[in-house]
C-alpha cells in the first residue's frame, strides 16, 4: 500500500507541477497579449484623433506614459522608425503624472491611477488622457479608456471631454468604440 502511494506521490507531483506552470505562463501570456492589443490601440488613435491646432504645430509626437517598463518597452517598439503626418513618434516614460509635459497623449496604467486626484487638477490643452482603470472613462477622469475582459479589450471614449478638449475622431474610429457622454 504505502508503495502505491509512492508511486501515485512520484506520478501526480510533476502533473500538478506542470499544471501549475502551465496555467501561470498562460495567466502570463495572456496579460502580454493584452498590453500588445492597447500598445497597437494607443498607435492607431494618432491616425484616428485630429489634435487641437496648437498641439499639431509641434515636431514630434511625444506618447507620455506612467506604465510598467514592459508596457513602455512595448510600446516603444510599436513606435520606432515609425512616423504620423510626417512627424516622428517618441514614448516618454513618467513616474508621476505631474511631471509629465508637451505630452500629445498620456497612458495611465491602472496602477499609475492611483494618483488619479491629480487627474482633477490636470491642465494641458491638447492632452489626449488614456487609460486603462474601471470607470476611467464613465468616472468623467480619462476621455480614452480599456475596458478589458479576459483577453478582450474594449475602447470607450468619452465625446463630451473630447470635443471640449478640441479633439476630433474619426467616424470610423467612432463606429468601433463605446461612447459615453
Amino acid at each position: 500500500m504505502e508503495t502505491l502511494f509512492s508511486m501515485l506521490r512520484v506520478i501526480i507531483k510533476p502533473i500538478l507541477l506542470g499544471g501549475c506552470l502551465l496555467f501561470g505562463s498562460v495567466a502570463l501570456a495572456e496579460d502580454n497579449a493584452v498590453d500588445n492589443i492597447k500598445t497597437v490601440y494607443i498607435y492607431n488613435f494618432l491616425s484616428f484623433i485630429q489634435w487641437p491646432e496648437h498641439k499639431s504645430l509641434s515636431a514630434e509626437y511625444r506618447l507620455c506614459a506612467l506604465a510598467d517598463q514592459a508596457l513602455v518597452d512595448k510600446l516603444t517598439a510599436v513606435v520606432q522608425d515609425e512616423q504620423m503626418n510626417g512627424r516622428s513618434l517618441i514614448v516618454v516614460p513618467y513616474s508621476y503624472l505631474s511631471e509629465a509635459e508637451n505630452c500629445h497623449l498620456i497612458y495611465l496604467q491602472e496602477s499609475a491611477l492611483l494618483e488619479a486626484d491629480s487627474l482633477v487638477d490636470f491642465d494641458q490643452p491638447g492632452t489626449l488622457l488614456i487609460g486603462d482603470a474601471d470607470g476611467f472613462v464613465s468616472g468623467g477622469m480619462g476621455m480614452v479608456g480599456f475596458e478589458t475582459r479576459g483577453r478582450k479589450v474594449r475602447v470607450a471614449m468619452n465625446l463630451t471631454r473630447l470635443q471640449e478638449a478640441g479633439f476630433k475622431v474619426s467616424s470610423k474610429l467612432l463606429r468601433v468604440v463605446r461612447i459615453e457622454r
